[in-house]
C-alpha cells in the first residue's frame, strides 16, 4: 500500500511541476494560482520525503555475519 500512495505522490508532484510550466510560459501567469501551485507542489515534495522515510523504515536490513 505504502508503494502506491509513494507513486500517487510522486505523479501529483510531477504533474503540479507541468502545470507550473504551463502557467509560466503563458502570455498572462496569474500570480496566485503560480503560489497556490507551487505550494501544493512543495507539499507533494514533503509527502514523497515522509513516505521514502517510512519505506526504509520498514525495508528490510541487510544481515551481516
Amino acid at each position: 500500500m505504502l508503494h502506491i500512495q509513494l507513486y500517487r505522490a510522486r505523479r501529483d508532484h510531477a504533474r503540479l511541476g507541468h502545470l507550473i510550466d504551463l502557467e509560466q510560459g503563458g502570455r498572462l501567469p496569474d500570480p496566485g494560482r503560480l503560489a497556490e501551485l507551487k505550494k501544493r507542489k512543495l507539499a507533494a515534495r514533503d509527502r514523497i520525503a515522509a513516505l521514502e522515510a517510512r519505506q526504509d523504515a520498514l525495508a528490510p536490513r541487510p544481515q551481516t555475519a
